[in-house]
């Protein structure tokens, strides 16, 4: 089930302790900036989330910092009241016995802050040892190996980073046991909510029936499959959650990219965007060739036409070679990869996929097996298009090269014309709507607690 917790609780579950700056300058901390039946909020729970939501907006939003301190400028009430409403939260919870955890929530959270602990290392060990990759290491222990003492450095660096946010391995579990009680208070808060079988039908026989409308070319099917926004017939702009109605000739694929070495790549990318200007001018040539009736002028453009076309032949020879040559280099991982994968079944796939392939889209579990739509005006490339239509349900091609590298593809399933059998997205519609009800629902409990608290709030302090 999604949870539905507060904004500020999810930004420091998401985020943890290492937020990375401190924008806010050092002023009282411990300023009363509101009380919620008695107790206090203070300045230095604002500042925290201030600080979060500052890292978000630099690091995944791509924000300079002067555009993120104007947003924050605008949100200072709005951080005030959700502090207030995860207090609130968080009263009515201890107050229901949430907060006397039992060894099983301990274990649990002791192993989340474990997993943390270990994710952070390792990402950090990896990038020291591709960073230093050949080099001699100094600085190790005696009988160290690198993978020892890049882990030294990188666990060392995990506490500097806790010690820097003023916080602690203790704080942390304490923190992520005080999210489990939460999250587990609102589920039991809401476990009663439910949708009925005939609010599922009608969801399913509405969006059918409007995608059958509305998805009248293939151009606006994959659109509108791959999450983007048509232009529907009213002229609105709308995105779907999920997809009801298949056009004809498209299949779902999953693959294993095996790149060419980046110099390679880069050179047989050059390669292929002259190839594809070429092709827009012997285009336009053409065009003007059939539109021409003065003879004198046709043969101009003839001649035009030929100097272009020996043009694009002379570097799709080079593109060729270049080709042949990146092929040569990886052509002995990849017989590698293929050979441990050709007769394998999904969840083999996945797995070796997970570990070898170069598709940062197709890295996890979950975007393998959703997978990538392939059919009529999929924009993919045309090898691994052409490929991927061509299978079956649980077929596996043989390596196919495209200018990324070579490709081994899965077809997860062929996707059968017209509307999508009730049955096969029941559940999913179901889980979709219960979670909207579950959210609206606790939207109003929130709204309930909150009007019953006894709240003050002291906004002029946020500026002190």
């Amino acid at each position: 089930m999604k949870k539905f917790i507060t904004a500020i609780l999810a930004l420091a579950i998401v985020f943890g302790v290492f937020a990375g700056c401190t924008l806010v300058e050092e002023d009282d901390g411990n300023a009363v900036i509101a009380t919620v039946n008695g107790k206090n909020i203070l300045k230095s729970a604002y500042n925290e989330v201030y600080d979060y939501y500052y890292y978000m907006f630099v690091n995944y939003y791509g924000y300079d910092s002067e555009t993120a301190k104007s947003q924050l400028e605008g949100m200072k009430t709005d951080i005030l009241s959700d502090l207030i409403q995860e207090e609130v939260i968080r009263q009515k919870a201890e107050a229901a016995g949430y907060f006397n955890y039992t060894d099983e929530m301990k274990e649990e959270a002791q192993k989340l802050v474990d997993e943390d602990r270990k994710a952070y290392i390792d990402s950090f060990v990896k990038e020291y040892t591709e960073a230093l990759k050949g080099q001699e290491i100094k600085g190790k222990n005696e009988g160290e190996t690198d993978e020892q003492y890049f882990t030294r450095l990188a666990t060392q660096k995990y506490h500097r980073e806790l010690a820097d946010n003023d916080t602690s391995e203790e704080k942390v579990l304490q923190e992520q046991l005080e999210a489990l009680a939460l999250e587990k208070y609102q589920e039991d808060m809401l476990k009663d909510v439910t949708v009925e079988e005939g609010d599922i039908i009608s969801y399913y026989n509405d969006l059918s029936k409007e995608q059958e409308q509305e998805l009248t070319t293939d151009k606006l099917f994959v659109t509108a499959y791959n999450g983007g926004s048509i232009t529907t017939s009213s002229g609105s702009s709308k995105t779907y959650d999920r997809i009801l109605y298949y056009r004809k000739g498209y299949s779902l694929v999953q693959h294993i990219l095996i790149p060419f070495e980046d110099a390679d790549a880069e050179v047989i990318k050059g390669y292929a965007t002259t190839l594809s200007e070429c092709d827009e001018v012997l285009e336009e040539l053409e065009a003007d060739l059939k539109a021409e009736t003065d003879e004198t002028k046709k043969a101009e453009i003839q001649a035009e036409i030929d100097k272009e076309t020996e043009t694009k032949n002379g570097i799709q020879a080079k593109y060729d070679e270049a080709v042949k040559s990146a092929k040569e280099k990886i052509q002995a991982t990849t017989d590698e990869v293929y050979a441990s994968v050709k007769d394998a079944d999904e969840a083999k796939f996945i797995e070796v996929l997970i570990e070898k392939t170069d598709d940062s889209g197709m890295k996890t579990e979950e975007a393998a097996k959703k997978g990538y739509l392939v059919g009529p005006e999929d924009g993919m490339v045309e090898s691994f298009s052409k490929t991927g239509q061509a299978l079956e349900a649980g077929q596996i091609s043989e390596p196919v090269v495209s200018d990324y590298g070579y490709h081994i593809i899965r077809c997860i399933k062929k996707l059968d014309e017209g509307k999508v059998p009730y049955e096969n997205v029941k559940e999913e519609i179901q889980e979709q709507l219960t979670d909207e009800k579950k959210s609206e629902e606790w939207t109003k409990m929130i709204s309930t607690w909150t009007d019953e608290a006894k709240i003050k709030k002291h906004v002029k302090r946020l500026d002190d």
